[in-house]
């Protein structure tokens, strides 16, 4: 059942049996008329009851809050045609209303002060040359031991 939750909030509408479509519409309106308050214990069964994330979020944020004004009747069952291979009754379980996304807030506009530039200035960062000096090593092995010393350029 728990499966069938998921894919009714993930998908908007499912197919399924008959006796199947009957329970889940059962579960599906306790729950949004439960829900309705959205108290943390509702939001922690809620999260609890369905395995992804997204899913809760998405019932919490959207299916949720378009049915308030609503009383009950959240959801439809249609009966379908017979399946095919064992001859069991379908039915297709989708919600009254379609499910539209959240609106988006207007973002709030930055001050110039709080800005900081990214934008590094070329006379702020040193650059780096690598320049070769000799080491300190017994005169047999002069040339082998040379050491990388890095300076700064000055203009």
């Amino acid at each position: 059942m728990r499966q069938l939750l998921t894919s009714l909030v993930s998908h908007g509408k499912i197919v399924t049996t008959e006796a199947q479509a009957k329970a889940l519409k059962r579960q599906i309106e306790r729950l949004i008329s439960r829900s309705k308050d959205l108290g943390l214990v509702t939001r922690r069964k809620i999260l609890a009851l369905f395995p992804q994330k997204t899913v809760s979020r998405k019932f919490l944020d959207q299916i949720v809050p378009q049915f308030t004004s609503r009383v009950g009747g959240y959801v439809r069952v249609i009966k379908l045609p017979h399946r095919r291979g064992d001859h069991a009754p379908l039915a297709r379980v989708e919600f009254v209303e379609e499910i539209k996304p959240p609106t988006s807030l207007p973002e709030k506009k930055s001050s110039a002060k709080g800005k900081i530039s990214l934008k590094a200035k070329p006379s702020a960062v040193p650059k780096l040359k690598s320049v070769k000096k000799p080491a300190n090593l017994p005169a047999g092995k002069a040339g082998k031991g040379i050491k990388r010393v890095k300076t700064t350029k000055t203009k």
